[in-house]
């Protein structure tokens, strides 16, 4: 509120995401208690046969469904995203419910209040509204 009204507006949204993300959080909290999985991945992590993931830096996985695309240049409101996998892996874009095909780089809208997250195979993990 400190912050004005377009701000609060904002961090609404992001705490209401984080809830909304509860239960798939709490299953990687899990996975990484019993096996050790992380719960923030390179892409390589997840798509070992695809050799480009591994250059990848500026994206990440939150857990095995969930890519993430954090917007790292001032003023940006759009950026490149590259979607791992094969034809085999769709990636829906949880700001407009696009769908692509991994092993390719999209360029994807990224305003102030958005950040670039796409969903693996329609495994929204409590985001259904977004997919």
């Amino acid at each position: 509120w400190s912050m004005g009204e377009e701000v609060e507006r904002i961090l609404v949204k992001f705490i209401k995401l984080r809830e909304e993300l509860r239960p798939y959080t709490r299953e990687l909290f899990t996975a990484a208690h019993e096996d050790g999985q992380p719960l923030m991945r390179g892409l390589f992590y997840e798509f070992p046969e695809d050799d480009a993931a591994a250059d990848v830096a500026d994206e990440y996985m939150f857990g095995p469904d969930l890519l993430v695309a954090p917007v790292t240049e001032f003023g940006a409101r759009s950026r490149n995203v590259y979607l791992p996998g094969d034809v085999s892996t769709t990636w829906t874009n949880l700001l407009d419910g696009t769908e692509t095909a991994g092993g390719r780089i999209v360029e994807v809208a990224a305003p102030l209040e958005s950040v670039p997250v796409f969903a693996r195979n329609g495994k929204c993990h409590g985001l259904e509204g977004k997919c």
